[in-house]
């Protein structure tokens, strides 16, 4: 039997409650470790994974399910092992595990297929130049890199910080720094290629790096 569509409605619902778990993670755990078990916070944010899976449930590809796999089960064990031994501590390690996924997902990109950062180029603009194809597989490098670190700051913050340090770095700070690596990468690419492609700082890029000829 096939998977029933999801309305759009669900799908949206899903998408909201996806951003709202990945961008509040943090704050909900420094908020909810005060009043409840740790226990009790691993089966609420697995019952809202949970959840968001049914609004989004649709037979998956195969190459959703190489994408999906190893974040959903990295958390699944995560989770559980903080349900399971009642640990506050294993609950921190879920933004770094995020990012070892992620860090995954783009380097497996680098060797099998088109780089990360080109799939996305290519969404909006089909026709890249052999210039610009390289240019977006050292992006891709570039964003496998800051997910390494970032990784590797989530964790010892995890095993060496005290909690509201974690939740600052991790629900605030490493948001602030994928915003920065945006903006330097949005600059350098404007500067090298001259594509604003609609931006709202077209008109002031074109002053500043104008187009050739």
């Amino acid at each position: 039997m096939s998977a029933l569509p999801r309305s759009g409605g669900s799908a949206r619902a899903a998408s909201l409650l996806g951003a709202f778990l990945a961008g509040a993670y943090p704050i909900l755990v420094f908020v909810g470790l005060r009043w409840l078990e740790p226990r009790t916070m691993a089966l609420a944010i697995g019952a809202t994974m949970a959840l968001r899976a049914v609004l989004r449930w649709h037979r998956p590809t195969r190459d959703e399910l190489l994408r999906l796999a190893t974040p959903a089960l990295l958390v699944a064990a995560v989770l559980g092992t903080a349900f399971a031994a009642n640990d506050e501590q294993t609950l921190l390690f879920v933004p770094a595990l995020v990012n070892v996924a992620l860090f995954i997902a783009f380097v497996r990109t680098l060797f099998r297929g088109t780089p990360m950062v080109e799939t996305f180029a290519r969404l909006r603009d089909p026709d890249l130049n052999p210039s610009e194809v390289r240019y977006c597989r050292s992006v891709t490098v570039v964003w496998c890199g800051f997910f390494a670190v970032n990784a590797t700051a989530c964790s010892y913050l995890a095993l060496a910080a005290e909690l509201w340090i974690w939740t600052l770095y991790t629900g605030v700070l490493s948001y602030l720094l994928v915003g920065l690596l945006f903006s330097i990468e949005f600059v350098v690419r404007s500067w090298r290629f001259q594509r604003y492609q609609g931006s709202i700082v077209e008109p002031l890029f074109r002053r500043i790096f104008p187009p050739p000829g």
